[in-house]
């Protein structure tokens, strides 16, 4: 009777080993830990200190997708919905500036110019980036009104010296969601132009910087 009683009871532990023995959700094949986020995936080493540290921000590095607003196409190309070189030194400066308020100051690290001094590597990409309307003011986007001024997923690769990625992060951005406007159905619309577009770029991306500096802490 006992034989028998102890057959299952053997049975049962060695299910409960091998289930611990299987990975869990928290474990990435690269080593960093996934932290709590505000943000889908923010990911680190264990302990990653940025004190002190010398930081290269490499220029940022956009995928368009291609979903165009309700313009009428034949007024533009597809390359009108892109970023010129001068909107794209604009954006990696506001990128690399709110990096550098929200992570790098508070821990008393700074950006540096040249990746051959820095101590780690940012790696910056925007995916599946759409803009409500082109940036060139005209009479047809000055007729555009959106829930938001643009999409992107963001993504992010901090690497040390050798190569390694100590951290990573990823997020879908809904850039400028202009739920307090009064203007459109249901009062969601507002007007799109260059001027909004910056201005929601720059409150969403410091947003975003803000939840992934809670989620090193």
């Amino acid at each position: 009777m006992q034989k028998l009683f102890f057959l299952p009871l053997i049975s049962f532990l060695l299910l409960i080993a091998a289930c611990s023995q299987q990975p869990t959700l928290q474990e990435r094949s690269d080593g960093l830990e996934v932290r709590p986020s505000q943000l889908d995936e923010v990911a680190a080493a264990f302990a990653l200190d940025l004190s002190g540290a010398k930081v290269y921000i490499a220029p940022v590095q956009i995928e368009y997708t291609k979903r165009f607003s309700s313009l009428p196409r034949r007024q533009y190309r597809e390359k009108d919905y892109e970023l010129d070189q001068r909107d794209l030194q604009r954006l990696n400066t506001l990128l690399a500036q709110s990096f550098s308020d929200k992570l790098l100051k508070p821990r008393n690290a700074q950006q540096v110019p040249d990746q051959a001094e820095a101590d780690y590597t940012l790696s910056l990409s925007l995916k599946n980036f759409s803009l409500a309307a082109p940036l060139d003011p005209s009479p047809w986007t000055w007729r555009v009104y959106t829930e938001q001024s643009a999409y992107a997923e963001m993504v992010g690769t901090l690497y040390d010296r050798d190569g390694s990625a100590v951290m990573h992060f990823r997020d879908r951005r809904d850039i400028g969601e202009n739920f307090g406007s009064s203007t459109g159905p249901g009062g969601r619309l507002e007007r799109f132009t260059s001027v909004t577009f910056w201005s929601d770029m720059r409150v969403d991306i410091r947003r975003a910087f803000t939840s992934l500096d809670r989620s090193l802490l």
